[in-house]
């Protein structure tokens, strides 16, 4: 029995189907096929049926399935514990950023990882949750900081800081801002986050809740560009606080309570034990606990 075979037996099951299992395996979904094929002729049992959205496991596949994740982990951690027993931690890593390097605490990670693994080099993406998130499926990423509930199977998120969100406004509007309520604030403009930032669902809701609608002027999902649109009299938005905090001569916040918001280290669940994540993966969570 081929360990690819297994491989692709169970990149299939997650995927439930064969095309999106080729993309995943980097191969043809032809050659996907034939190692299904070959596993289910070994076994002498039926894996997957066709279905109008692509396979479904049968019963006996289903009953074989955790076998299958159990094995290929077990292959994965055995050739990576080779690998760390007999080379140091070479490579280049590429880090999905969501927010400003120093709320992130980048400095600190690059310190850690230069002391500890001083030939990997560190590529930092700046980017937005929602687009961090589709680059990590896509292989595009390593890890990446994510603000939000991640939900998908195939991703394994770390929970690292409860931020808080606030209102935030240009600093020439303060006697706009001063005593407003939430009917004048719909009525200036805003600048949103864009769909796949739950930054965004947090605004619509802010104003759902009051019955409103709200004015909205510009879009951007990067969070730097967003302060400095802020700052620049574009409109109001929400920002991560020590965000707003940091421009503070530019942006004022408004009086209201803080919106909680999950910041969490992001990475695909079965890259998990391979040596490169796992240090990047440890030395974030050590630099978030001091």
């Amino acid at each position: 029995m081929e360990l690819i075979h297994l491989h692709t037996f169970v990149t299939v099951a997650e995927e439930k189907g064969i095309t999106r299992a080729a993309k995943r395996l980097f191969t043809t979904p032809s050659t996907v096929s034939m190692h299904i094929k070959a596993l289910e002729d070994e076994l002498n049992i039926q894996l997957f049926v066709r279905t109008a959205r692509g396979v479904e496991l049968t019963e006996k596949g289903e009953q074989l399935r955790a076998k299958a994740e159990h094995a290929v982990v077990a292959a994965r951690d055995f050739l990576n514990a080779a690998r760390e027993i007999e080379e140091r931690l070479i490579g280049r890593a590429s880090v999905g950023l969501n927010a400003a390097p120093g709320f992130l605490r980048v400095p600190a990670l690059i310190a850690a990882m230069r002391a500890q693994h001083p030939d990997v080099e560190l590529h930092f993406v700046p980017s937005a949750s929602g687009a961090v998130l589709a680059d990590l499926r896509a292989g595009r990423l390593d890890v990446g900081y994510v603000f939000g509930e991640v939900t998908d199977p195939l991703l394994k998120s770390v929970l690292l800081h409860e931020a808080e969100l606030v209102v935030a406004a240009p600093r020439a509007w303060e006697q706009r801002i001063a005593g407003a309520d939430w009917a004048q604030l719909a009525r200036l403009p805003w600048i949103d986050v864009g769909v796949g930032c739950p930054f965004q669902k947090l605004i619509d809701e802010l104003f759902a809740a009051r019955g409103l609608q709200y004015r909205r002027a510009a879009q951007s999902g990067d969070e730097m560009t967003r302060a400095q649109l802020v700052a620049a009299g574009v409109g109001l938005s929400l920002l991560e606080k020590s965000e707003a905090l940091h421009a503070h001569d530019r942006v004022l916040i408004y009086d209201t309570a803080p919106l909680p918001c999950a910041l969490s280290l992001v990475y695909l669940h079965h890259r998990q034990h391979e040596p490169l994540i796992k240090a990047l993966a440890g030395h974030i969570a050590a630099v978030w606990k001091r």
